[in-house]
């Protein structure tokens, strides 16, 4: 995956963390989800958790549970969205990586494509993004658990800059089998964030 902003650097300017990257005919922006997102953002999500082994979650959201999903990602952790036209196509967010106060500079993310959509670079737009918010947030780590099964996800974080750090053996189990977890891990100090 290329360099942070990698993908804005050849596709023009990065998008204010307020505001969508105005986009023409058949292009796509970028911006902060927002309540109007959450239905679109749940048919991406759950049919993951339903049906695939991209997350450990195994409970659906319902529109409060998605609500409250919004709510904890305030300034410090944004959850952003790609959207073409009104149609959401890929959305991401960091979260706190553990609640003590010693983690408050690390940050976990997700990427999510619609299925679809996949193979279009909508997931390195999201993560180019998260990369470059995390870091005008003044976070000094990302972490990714990402099932060791998916490929695509392992590529896009080490397309990124994520380096595998360790794995969780045998840690979760989903669709009546037990699954490995690979923890990725890119620093963030030493980049110049524009």
């Amino acid at each position: 995956m290329p360099r942070a902003g990698g993908f804005f650097a050849a596709h023009g300017p990065r998008p204010d963390s307020r505001s969508a990257r105005h986009a023409g005919p058949g292009q796509v922006a970028i911006r902060d989800a927002r309540e109007a997102d959450l239905e679109q953002i749940a048919a991406i999500w759950n049919h993951e958790i339903l049906c695939t082994d991209a997350t450990t979650d195994t409970e659906p959201r319902d529109q409060v549970a998605q609500s409250e999903w919004l709510a904890r990602h305030t300034e410090s952790y944004p959850a952003i969205v790609v959207v073409a036209a009104e149609d959401v196509v890929a959305y991401g967010s960091l979260s706190p990586y553990q609640p003590r106060r010693a983690f408050a500079r690390t940050v976990e993310d997700s990427v999510y494509v619609k299925r679809g959509r996949r193979g279009a670079g909508l997931g390195s737009l999201i993560l180019a993004e998260l990369i470059r918010r995390a870091g005008v947030l003044g976070h000094h780590s990302m972490l990714a658990r990402i099932t060791a099964k998916n490929a695509a996800s392992l590529r896009l974080h080490e397309r990124h800059g994520f380096y595998r750090v360790g794995v969780e053996r045998e840690s979760a189990f989903k669709l009546g089998r037990w699954h490995d977890v690979t923890i990725m891990q890119r620093r963030l100090d030493g980049i110049r964030w524009t």
